[in-house]
């Protein structure tokens, strides 16, 4: 009877170690870095974008998104979306992302819930459309980095750019240029 409790009990802290690393190891995420700056004269944060668990994406076809969607997205961009993906976040919710071309010919990506609400959105912008602030932290961080693309974020409550520096990695800085941070693009 000893020995039979006694294996109860190894097999049990043994699953309860084996459920801890395994929902420890579960919720850390590498696709964005996060790391402080050290303190300077001025203050700004590298690299500051821990967000946990990240949500399931997969491309969809646009009759597939919803008509309030669609028409959020035509108003705010004045153009016509030509792709859609749909991504639930860890949080449950769920985010369309439209994508498309606006009539300058720079590239724009929406964020919307499912009833038509505009939670981002990114047009791409010529890199003379950048604030002079904005460029001097990207250059103080990354100096030797080469754009590929830069663009403007509009968020709920707040504005960022952001840019594209490879194939591996974007940088987005908030107009009040106190902080970088750095992602690394998932990879599918």
């Amino acid at each position: 009877m000893i020995s039979t409790i006694n294996l109860y009990r190894v097999l049990t802290q043994r699953i309860l170690t084996a459920t801890g690393i395994a929902i420890l190891t579960s919720s850390i995420s590498f696709n964005d870095v996060k790391a402080q700056s050290l303190p300077q004269r001025e203050s700004f944060s590298i690299a500051q974008a821990s967000r946990g668990i990240r949500g399931i994406e997969r491309k969809i076809p646009l009759s597939e998104v919803p008509i309030t969607v669609i028409t959020s997205v035509k108003t705010v961009t004045g153009a016509e979306a030509t792709e859609a993906g749909v991504e639930m976040r860890s949080d449950g919710s769920m985010v369309y992302e439209i994508y498309g071309q606006n009539q300058q010919g720079f590239q724009f990506v929406v964020d919307a819930t499912p009833n038509g609400t505009i939670v981002e959105v990114d047009e791409e912008v010529d890199s003379s459309a950048v604030p002079e602030n904005i460029m001097k932290a990207f250059r103080r961080w990354v100096p030797n980095a080469k754009i590929v693309s830069s663009w403007r974020s509009t968020r709920i409550g707040a504005l960022f750019y952001e840019f594209v520096i490879d194939d591996d990695f974007w940088i987005e800085i908030p107009a009040e240029a106190d902080r970088v941070i750095i992602h690394k693009f998932k990879r599918s």
